[in-house]
């Protein structure tokens, strides 16, 4: 007696429903955004000082190289630092205020610092301009590069004269001791010879584009070339050592510009 054949079948139900791929739901695509915030909330500032610091660096290798052009000059000319004082025989450009500069500084900059290159190439990386400071690499300022306007305080052999300048406004006496230094050493040894610009002016009451290493509206502080071609950075912060309380003061005037270049150091009288 045969037995009845079990047949099976195998066969794909179409009406079931297809099983569904995993998604984000709305609470999870929320947590991930706001995970991405968070984490570009603590990179973003750890950024913008490596980028600050990154600039400082520079602009320090850039006044570095100042230091030893001019040691370099003054080592060909008798000792004598680059004269900035007023247009006389010989000298067609004469120096005033902080940043525009005689025709005998200027081709001290082609000749020392910038060699074969134009006083008015502006370039991001000439070192006549801190990176920070782009008000005066603007051409409209010095259009033809003939006034030797560049993007750092310097200061020597600068013979004040008439009444533009006012390199001892009150309280700092020996202002005039240090642009008019024409050689190294000497009293004033201790002193700056160049450094970042730092300008306030009264007339729109801002630091505004005139400085540089701008933070929050003012500037974090400069770099300070020495007479050795040491370079140090002093704040914009508060010092109780010093008349007005911070670390780096007021050095000249002119009209409603305030130039501030004069720092601690008590090798120079009256600057306590």
């Amino acid at each position: 007696m045969s037995m009845p054949l079990a047949l099976s079948f195998c066969y794909a139900d179409h009406d079931a429903p297809a099983r569904r791929r995993g998604a984000f739901t709305l609470v999870e695509l929320l947590v991930v955004i706001g995970i991405i915030a968070l984490l570009i909330s603590i990179l973003l500032p750890t950024l913008s000082k490596s980028r600050e610091q990154a600039t400082r660096v520079k602009c320090a290798s850039n006044i570095r190289q100042w230091g030893a052009a001019l040691q370099s000059y003054s080592s060909d000319n008798k000792g004598l630092l680059p004269y900035n004082g007023p247009a006389i025989p010989g000298v067609a450009v004469g120096g005033k205020d902080l940043a525009w500069n005689s025709s005998i500084v200027q081709d001290f900059f082609e000749k020392y610092l910038v060699k074969n290159k134009a006083v008015n190439e502006r370039q991001t990386d000439n070192v006549l301009y801190c990176p920070s400071q782009d008000w005066h690499r603007q051409a409209q300022n010095d259009p033809n590069g003939t006034g030797g306007l560049i993007g750092y305080f310097y200061l020597p052999h600068r013979i004040p004269s008439g009444t533009q300048m006012n390199y001892a406004p009150t309280g700092f006496t020996d202002g005039k001791g240090w642009v008019e230094k024409k050689k190294f050493s000497g009293q004033y040894r201790n002193a700056p010879i160049a450094s970042d610009m730092l300008q306030w002016n009264d007339s729109t009451s801002s630091w505004a584009a005139y400085s540089s290493h701008m933070k929050n509206d003012k500037p974090s502080g400069g770099n300070f070339l020495f007479e050795d071609g040491h370079v140090s950075w002093y704040p914009m912060a508060a010092d109780t050592h010093r008349p007005n309380k911070w670390s780096i003061d007021l050095g000249a005037t002119l009209g409603t510009w305030k130039c501030y270049y004069r720092i601690f150091d008590p090798m120079i009288p009256g600057n306590l």
